[in-house]
């Protein structure tokens, strides 16, 4: 039992549908019921809640005006709403993912005219800029690795997954553009110069990862087969 600002938890120190949205994230930002509820369980002895429940009602797509800070009119995007704090998980078949608007689309929760509190999604995300915002988050994780680890996953398979949507892309792999910019350290392997700036989000060098043999014509999703580039020289291979 502990304390905060007078009020006293059952388990830990802040509520536990606040905890139960800490678990998904330490398990890597996605969770089915069960693994949420083990974790629990040993995380604390005497647990006992309803992990299915806790997790219903911070779900952006999911029906839980049950409780009352969700019978409040809000988009989920909306930062400054006083129940935004319940706004941080989306569900995607037996998973529940830490919410991201650029991926899982803006939800809103509104009272229809019969006095029913209801969600919907009210801007749906293009599936192909949502693959591109998962991928790209893939990539930053596949960065924080070291090269080792990187490697360990790219031995896995060198064909990427394809994926219809109103046109069919590659999905590359994250481990291969993490390492080959690992590889150039900054400069461009082709002219070798400097790569022409830093991104703005994070600072690092701003590169494109060019794949020798494409994609398109069978080539391998490896290290081997790519390389980083300027925005230039990336022009040049592929128009020159």
């Amino acid at each position: 039992m502990a304390s905060k600002n007078s009020r006293v938890f059952k388990y830990g120190n802040q509520p536990i549908r606040k905890t139960t949205v800490d678990v998904v994230r330490e398990l890597g930002g996605a969770a089915t019921v069960s693994e949420v509820d083990n974790y629990l369980k040993a995380k604390f002895s005497n647990y006992k809640d309803d992990t299915y429940l806790n997790l219903i009602a911070n779900s952006v797509n999911c029906k839980r005006s049950y409780w009352s800070f969700n019978k409040t009119a809000r988009r989920s995007d909306d930062e400054t709403h006083r129940h935004h704090e319940y706004d941080k998980l989306y569900r995607r078949g037996d998973r529940y993912e830490i919410y991201q608007p650029s991926i899982h689309g803006v939800w809103e929760l509104y009272e229809d005219i019969y006095g029913k509190w209801c969600f919907r999604e009210i801007e749906t995300i293009d599936e192909a800029k949502r693959l591109q915002a998962e991928f790209e988050i893939e990539v930053r994780k596949a960065s924080q690795l070291t090269s080792k680890e990187r490697k360990q996953h790219l031995a896995v398979s060198n064909f990427p997954e394809m994926k219809e949507v109103i046109t069919k892309i590659f999905v590359r792999n994250p481990y291969v553009v993490a390492e080959v910019l690992h590889r150039a350290q900054g400069k461009c392997e082709l002219c070798k110069r400097n790569a022409p700036f830093l991104r703005g989000k994070d600072g690092t060098p701003y590169l494109e990862v060019h794949h020798c043999v494409p994609l398109s014509q069978g080539g391998e999703d490896t290290v081997e087969n790519a390389i980083a580039v300027c925005p230039n020289c990336h022009r040049q291979a592929h128009f020159g």
